[in-house]
């Protein structure tokens, strides 16, 4: 039986050598049918940076996306609340 996400799936991935951070989120698709002001809104935050090549569409309507923040913890916990 296939699980099925319901909510955004974050991680926050440290660059081995640089210790650079860089946030991925994967947004299941039911999440983006119900949520699309939300996830409009957290996107177009001053502090979260991204580029075209940073995100990935899913045929399922789902998508996955890298992205930089000065504070990526709390941007982050901002989906969660």
């Amino acid at each position: 039986m296939a699980v099925v996400l319901t909510l955004p799936q974050a991680q926050i991935l440290i660059h081995q050598v640089t210790g650079a951070k860089t946030g991925r989120v994967y947004f299941p698709a039911i999440f983006v049918a119900e949520n699309q002001d939300f996830i409009k809104t957290w996107l177009s935050q001053d502090d979260i940076s991204f580029g075209e090549r940073d995100i990935k569409y899913y045929s399922d309507g789902s998508f996955r996306i890298y992205f930089k923040s000065s504070n990526i913890k709390k941007q982050i916990g901002k989906l969660y609340k």
